[in-house]
């Protein structure tokens, strides 16, 4: 009987510290998700803090929203090592650097410099960060051995990268991933709401010329039909109103067409729930295997220089956009204030 009592106290033990960390968990989750709606009516429109249950309207495209970016930013390759050693061994480090320098000035950019300076002490020699850079392909003729003979003027494809930045610069690399995760999230909040600025802007502008279709109508109504004893004849004023009353019609109509789904704050709120649902129509990601050499050629796959380079790009809207990429590298290679001085100081001369 005691051992009975003992297991039925164990599982019950157990069980409430299963139950304890499910909801710390829950809580966790759900303030996750009213931040994230807190953020995206502060882009889009704070007015749609007055619309009762705005939150619970926005839960279920925000949620999924969530869970998108999540597997979004799972889907990024890394951590990759960047330092001299990785830039000498590692085919895809030597690629997306052309120079070891220019990985001291990549991970000694402006947004290292201020994380560090907001983290003067945190654990660890490695700092974490995602990599985003702008991949450039050119063609060029070159020198090609071909059957124990050297070709001149080879067509030759070289793939290189440009605009390094750094992005949710951490110390680990769960923080990177949950810091990039948001950044997502606001992204394509954003993306989504250039479609309403886009129709408001539309909207304002036919205001504007319905607004001034109005006034000159004003002007013509009293002279048409009248006695005009400057210039005009009364023919001339009568068909100038009826060429503004047409315009006038269009534009009215046009008005009304463009002002659909922004009526007022609750066709607002569900233009930007449909515009937020199905994220994947903003942005994703696209994978791609290319083989390069040590001078960024694209080679064949079976070519004895070859090196097969895994990438992972954005795209939006069907348009390829940045090669992203986790990684991992040593505070050590931070360049300190006096080492970017001696830099610009080379650099022009002085």
């Amino acid at each position: 009987m005691n051992k009975l009592l003992l297991r039925l106290s164990l599982w019950l033990q157990t069980l409430w510290s299963r139950l304890k960390v499910r909801g710390a968990e829950q809580r966790l989750h759900q303030r996750e998700l009213d931040l994230a709606i807190e953020r995206i009516v502060d882009q889009a429109n704070p007015a749609l803090r007055g619309f009762g249950g705005y939150r619970h309207k926005l839960s279920r495209v925000v949620e999924y929203l969530l869970h998108y970016s999540d597997e979004l930013v799972m889907q990024i390759p890394g951590p990759t090592m960047i330092d001299p050693d990785s830039w000498s061994s590692d085919p895809l480090v030597n690629a997306l650097f052309g120079d070891v320098q220019r990985i001291r000035h990549t991970v000694s950019g402006r947004v290292v410099r201020n994380w560090l300076k907001q983290h003067p002490v945190s654990s660890g020699d490695n700092l974490y960060a995602l990599l985003a850079v702008h991949p450039v392909e050119r063609s060029q003729l070159g020198m090609e051995l071909i059957r124990d003979q050297v070709q001149r003027d080879v067509k030759q494809t070289t793939l290189s990268f440009k605009d390094h930045e750094l992005h949710a610069v951490t110390d680990t690399l769960d923080a990177t991933r949950q810091a990039l995760r948001a950044q997502v999230v606001d992204l394509i909040a954003s993306l989504a709401i250039a479609d309403i600025v886009a129709q408001e802007e539309r909207i304002a502008a036919l205001e504007q010329a319905v607004r001034m279709l109005r006034l000159k109508l004003k002007v013509i109504n009293p002279r048409a039909g009248a006695v005009d004893l400057t210039l005009s004849n009364s023919g001339e004023h009568l068909a100038e109103r009826d060429r503004l009353r047409k315009r006038l019609r269009e534009s009215e109509r046009d008005l009304a067409d463009a002002s659909r789904g922004l009526g007022d704050i609750e066709e607002y709120l569900q233009r930007l729930i449909a515009l937020l649902d199905h994220p994947e129509r903003h942005i994703g990601l696209q994978r791609m295997h290319l083989w390069l050499d040590h001078m960024n050629i694209v080679r064949d796959r079976y070519h004895a220089d070859a090196n097969e380079i895994e990438l992972v790009r954005g795209r939006r809207l069907d348009q390829p956009g940045r090669v992203v990429q986790f990684i991992c590298f040593p505070r050590s290679l931070v360049l300190s204030a006096d080492e970017r001085l001696a830099e610009v100081e080379r650099h022009f001369g002085l």
